[in-house]
């Protein structure tokens, strides 16, 4: 139950929102980032990747945070840099949440560039 439910809300915040007519053009952004969920017995493995849109070599920095919440709350963050190939993936940080009934769970996976601008994210959250 757990896993479909952080799955169907990762495939919602998926779509995407219309723009009005006057609105810019978004800038293609250099990578794309994903979550892969396993629901294993009791627990959940999440693995964060990212893939280069990019012709060539480029370097990222990304953030991975994890944060759960009942009747205590805990936020773990994983950081650091990696370098990606042209049109290569790679995962970037993974966890293993617990399952248990009541807890809530929020996944947020960042990528920045050298200058730290957001490149590309995603999230996933789990609300029983």
């Amino acid at each position: 139950m757990l896993f479909l439910s952080l799955v169907l809300l990762g495939a919602v915040g998926a779509i995407p929102l219309r723009r009005p007519a006057s609105a810019a053009a978004p800038i293609t952004a250099p990578c794309t980032v994903r979550f892969v969920l396993q629901a294993l017995p009791r627990q959940l493995v999440a693995s964060g990747y990212c893939r280069s849109l990019l012709d060539q070599p480029a370097r990222y920095y990304y953030q991975f945070e994890s944060e759960r919440w009942g009747p205590t709350r805990t936020i773990n963050t994983q950081s650091g840099s990696f370098e990606l190939g042209p049109h290569q993936e790679a995962e970037v940080a993974q966890t293993q949440l617990r399952e248990v009934p009541g807890i809530r769970y929020r996944l947020r996976l960042r990528v920045y560039d050298e200058a730290g601008r957001l490149l590309a994210q995603d999230s996933v959250r789990h609300n029983p």
